[in-house]
């Protein structure tokens, strides 16, 4: 127990001594370096290499959550392991790690286990993670599903790559998307589009949809980069809002060693202008950002 109190009591002085040395760290010109007065949720800015999106700071590498949640897009086997092993407190103790190393971001689904790590995460080191929140399961509860993640205080919201990619288009448009997009701006929070497909990026932008972010897969494999890797680079190159990368390691499937160069090739794509990196442990971030940080700093 002591020793329980202990670590609890580093992770705190250790996410203070982070507050405090924010101004020290480097900032794109679009973002930004102190905590953003005004913005929804008064969110934290991170002291990593940071970007600015809609007047809210966020870090350059963001938290992925897939490998933590059991979508491990690997096997049946692993997933039911992961969410037998991965209860909210063990998935908050990753959390806490990475917000020690300056990573104060996470990128997932309004999932109630993921709620539970980031209200856990904090009370570890008393630093909330700005959510970028998406939505999840039946499009029909948008306003439920967004209403949970202003109650949880994610300053954005996304609609989920899934819908995006099967969403009716009707004279060459998403048909409705304009409403569901509405209702995260009525609510408060900042509206985007999460995809996996070069053409629906390029839908909802040509659209004059109100999305201030894009999510799409941007990994040297191509991995579920649709209709193809070059469709997609051309996507973002093209793209006039910032776009973040998901699944930039392929969900596990980089080269053994490879991190450095994968993640070198997802920022060298213009348009990318931070990534989410799924950490399956604690030592696994402590890896990843150290390379990130040799690479963005």
């Amino acid at each position: 127990m002591n020793e329980q109190i202990s670590r609890r009591k580093f992770v705190r002085n250790a996410a203070a001594a982070l507050s405090a040395t924010i101004l020290a760290h480097s900032t794109d010109e679009v973002g930004g370096g102190t905590k953003m007065k005004g913005t929804p949720n008064s969110v934290v800015a991170p002291s990593f290499a940071s970007v600015t999106i809609a007047g809210v700071p966020i870090p350059k590498i963001i938290i992925g959550i897939n490998s933590l949640l059991g979508w491990s897009h690997t096997s049946a086997g692993r997933d039911r392991w992961i969410r037998k092993f991965y209860t909210p407190e063990r998935i908050g103790e990753v959390f806490a790690r990475c917000i020690e190393l300056g990573i104060t971001a996470v990128f997932g689904p309004v999932y109630e286990r993921l709620i539970s790590a980031i209200d856990f995460a904090e009370k570890l080191t008393g630093v909330r993670l700005t959510y970028i929140g998406t939505t999840f399961g039946d499009p029909k509860t948008t306003e439920e599903q967004v209403k949970r993640l202003r109650d949880a205080r994610a300053p954005f919201c996304l609609i989920h790559g899934g819908w995006t990619d099967n969403w009716k288009v009707e004279n060459g448009r998403l048909k409705d998307f304009d409403r569901h997009l509405a209702i995260i701006r009525k609510a408060g929070l900042i509206p985007g589009v999460a995809c996996h497909n070069a053409e629906r990026l390029r839908l909802v932008e040509r659209g004059g949809e109100d999305c201030e972010l894009f999510a799409i897969p941007v990994n040297k494999m191509g991995f579920y980069m649709n209709p193809s890797r070059e469709a997609v680079i051309q996507a973002v190159n093209e793209c006039t809002k910032p776009v973040i990368a998901i699944k930039p390691l392929a969900s596990g499937r980089f080269d053994e060693g490879g991190i450095e160069d994968w993640l070198r090739w997802t920022f060298s794509v213009e348009g990318v202008v931070a990534a989410a990196v799924g950490f399956m442990n604690a030592e696994e971030a402590e890896e990843d950002i150290a390379i990130a940080k040799s690479i963005l700093i």
